[in-house]
């Protein structure tokens, strides 16, 4: 969260940086911020400042199949995504009928408790050990249904550029880091637990999109609906997991999506307050899953390794609201 929180904040500097160049911090020359559809749209616009409370439409998942050691120890991790969102867009016009759009938000997270389920015994497929030679079976208990307390990382910034001016057509890129921490692991029926156990899940994303928006200024406010998405996910994603009732003591799990997708719908209306303030409300809706086989070691010296399916899902729902102030001194 802390990088994040550094972005957004170069953002807003560079914002209110273009703003006040554009328009005069003290009231000087420059071209209006409030202005009719047919008047001369300004270089730069005024910065919007978003807030919004976000909620899992489903839970987020992250799973693994198949029979090798990283299925049986990695679990399937189920869980909530809920917090509030701050973000901060700012607006370049290019031309009449190009510009382009930079924001940069960050989850404020809060603690909620999440699952993962293991079987209580499981025929598992140890594919090389150091010890035992190649491909071997064995038989090992699992912890079955355990509950975790989790927190999220959440924060990315994007890029988009726009051509059009009612219809837009929208291509762009998107660095996003996404984290989950599980500590406080309670209720495994079968293995003992440690205070030490924990899991850390990540996706950082590397996310080229395209999509289009209807934006329509008026003299009184705005409508903006925008769709944006990708079919592939470019990821470096991992999970590592510790105190495995004794077998070794950390899983680690690493790989990128094959199967993977990433889509988003946004809406925002806005009204005018004055010639250089303005209020909106927003909703946001969006969707990421991926699937791939990752290499996964148990740790220390790789005492067993193996390739895994493994599958991972999240989509959420943001309503919230939205506010544009220039920094125009009244005086």
């Amino acid at each position: 969260m802390k990088r994040g929180v550094v972005l957004l904040a170069a953002l807003l500097i560079v914002s209110i940086s273009a703003v006040t160049q554009a328009q005069g911090v003290f009231g000087g020359p420059g071209a209006p911020l409030y202005h009719p559809p047919d008047s001369i749209i300004p270089f730069f616009t005024p910065p919007i400042f978003y807030i919004g409370w976000m909620a899992s439409a489903k839970d987020a998942t992250f799973n693994f199949e198949g029979t090798n050691i990283s299925s049986f120890l990695g679990g399937d991790h189920k869980w909530p995504v809920h917090g509030l969102w701050l973000g901060l867009e700012e607006k370049i016009n290019l031309t009449e009928n190009v510009g382009l759009t930079i924001d940069g938000w960050f989850l404020v997270s809060t603690t909620r408790g999440g699952t993962e389920t293991e079987q209580t015994q499981r025929s598992i497929v140890v594919e090389w050990t150091p010890f035992l030679g190649p491909t071997i079976e064995v038989l090992l208990p699992g912890l079955g249904v355990s509950e975790w307390d989790t927190s999220n990382d959440w924060w990315y910034v994007d890029a988009m550029a726009t051509w059009g001016r009612t219809f837009q057509v929208l291509a762009g890129f998107r660095y996003e880091h996404f984290s989950t921490k599980f500590i406080n692991r309670q209720g495994a029926i079968v293995a003992p637990l440690s205070p030490d156990d924990r899991a850390d899940i990540t996706i950082n994303s590397y996310l080229p999109f395209f999509g289009c928006q209807y934006n329509l200024v008026g003299s009184n406010g705005s409508i903006n609906l925008r769709i944006i998405g990708f079919p592939y996910l470019p990821a470096d994603v991992s999970h590592f997991e510790s105190g495995e009732s004794g077998i070794g003591t950390r899983v680690e799990s690493r790989g990128q999506p094959g199967k993977s997708g990433f889509l988003e719908a946004f809406a925002q209306t806005s009204l005018n307050l004055s010639p250089n303030a303005s209020v909106g409300a927003f909703v946001r809706w969006n969707w990421l899953c991926g699937s791939g086989y990752f290499h996964s070691e148990v740790q220390p010296g790789a005492l067993a390794t193996s390739d895994e399916l493994v599958n991972f899902d999240r989509m959420g729902v943001t309503l919230g609201g939205s506010m544009s102030v220039s920094f125009i001194s009244p005086f």
